[in-house]
């Protein structure tokens, strides 16, 4: 099976689990990945009379100003795998020990700056140990719900990797500050546990981040922040961000399958949007939970891939309106030659709340110059479906939306769809790209 430059350190644990005495010294490698293309992203007219995004206080604004057509061409980041840079490094300790880190940065190569609300090594950061009987590793890492998809997705969990939408749902699915994490690989079996002591829950959670956008400003105690923010990770004495995981996969030489589950506690922090510099409360949040199952199988000398995903999110809000999102995901891959052809659908909705929904379809096509070197391009869309308007529990606002467009400007996802394009309610956006990537 092959395994991207993207997800090499996420993957770099069970790697070393199954190495034995390979290593008989100190190593440092250097490791990255730069996707980058242009794309042209077009968005019809959101529906939004009546909900919380066609207000202004409280006053209705039209659709076409609240939430006009739009067509953009960018360059823009990470279509097929998310930039990033890091370097990684291994000592051989002797007697099946090793010790090990991992620092690992987001890139945006569209304007040289660092992802995951502008942190340095904002996706991992951490030191571990290897031995004869696991590895323990301590600090900012990747989550075993998100080791898990990229286990699986055929592609590498970029920004038009419909089969991984599920991750979105909740931003700690992702990387977790403060979190302690074990690893065991038995023949084909691999087993994952974490712990985190505050995964990345601020005392608020809104759509505000480090940084000032066109709708919010610089993330502060009154503003709230998004999940898994800059400074969401601080700890404290309640459980407030405290998150649990664990991940069980079998590995085989077509078949991978494997189930992941994650949960952490919100502690009652307020949820709301920003109005001003001030946020609004809509809901309370006690805790997220979330179940994942999935396989791939490789058909041996036809160079066809196929999986397919399912997972579950629900959000305990401490009232009698609890959202629970479903999310499908099915990707095929057919590689012809130097070529890489692939299809991805996706279905996600609340189950409940506003029972608004998101269909997909994403068509893909790489040339592999090399293992390391491809031209791609991707052409698909999301529509969205509003579905029933609900009111906020504290401020009684009225929302609607599909989970994709709806959990974004509540905080709950730090990167909307297609690279930051992000989506109308009750609306298409579609994307045609033409880019270029290169694994180091």
């Amino acid at each position: 099976m092959k395994r991207t430059a993207a997800s090499a350190a996420c993957l770099s644990a069970l790697a070393l689990l199954g190495m034995g005495h390979a290593f008989a010294q100190s190593s440092v490698t250097l490791y990255g990945t730069l996707d980058v293309g242009v794309d042209r992203i077009e968005k019809g007219e959101g529906n939004v009379q009546g909900t919380l995004f066609g207000l202004r206080g409280t006053t209705p604004i039209p659709n076409s100003i609240a939430s006009p057509a739009s067509t953009s061409v960018r360059v823009s980041p990470s279509h097929t795998r998310q930039s990033n840079f890091g370097m990684r490094g291994v000592e051989d300790l002797g007697g099946g020990y090793r010790g090990l880190f991992v620092l690992e940065g987001g890139l945006t190569l569209d304007n040289g700056g660092v992802a995951n609300d502008g942190r340095i090594f904002g996706r991992q950061a951490y030191v571990g140990l290897t031995t004869p009987v696991g590895e323990v590793k301590l600090g900012r890492q990747a989550s075993p719900m998100l080791i898990a998809y990229y286990l699986v997705t055929p592609e590498a969990i970029g920004s038009t990797d419909l089969f991984s939408a599920g991750l979105a749902v909740n931003t700690l699915q992702t990387f977790q500050d403060n979190q302690i994490s074990y690893a065991v690989k038995q023949g084909p079996w691999t087993a994952i546990a974490s712990f985190s002591t505050n995964a990345g829950v601020g005392s608020g959670v809104s759509a505000a981040r480090s940084v000032a956008t066109a709708s919010t400003p610089v993330a502060t105690a009154a503003t709230g922040q998004i999940v898994g923010g800059l400074t969401a990770g601080a700890e404290t004495t309640d459980d407030r961000g405290r998150a649990v995981g664990a991940m069980l996969a079998w590995r085989g030489e077509s078949l991978t399958a494997l189930a992941s589950y994650h949960r952490n506690d919100f502690g009652g922090v307020p949820l709301g949007v920003v109005s001003g510099s001030t946020l609004v409360p809509l809901f309370t949040v006690e805790n997220y939970r979330a179940y994942m199952a999935s396989f791939k199988y490789i058909f041996a000398g036809t160079g066809t891939t196929v999986a397919l995903v399912g997972h579950q999110g629900k959000f305990n809000l401490g009232g009698n309106t609890d959202p629970t999102v479903n999310t499908w995901g099915a990707t095929i891959k057919q590689a012809i030659g130097q070529v890489d052809l692939s299809a991805h659908l996706l279905d996600t909705r609340f189950t409940n709340y506003t029972r608004g929904r998101e269909r997909g379809l994403m068509f893909g096509l790489d040339y592999n110059f090399s293992k390391r070197t491809a031209l791609y391009t991707r052409f698909g869309g999301v529509k969205d479906k509003r579905g029933n308007i609900v009111r906020g529990a504290i401020t009684p606002l009225p929302i609607a939306g599909g989970p994709g467009a709806l959990l974004l400007p509540l905080g709950s996802q730090e990167v909307p769809l297609f690279a930051g394009a992000g989506q109308n309610l009750d609306a298409k956006t579609t994307i045609v790209s033409l880019g270029i990537r290169h694994a180091f």
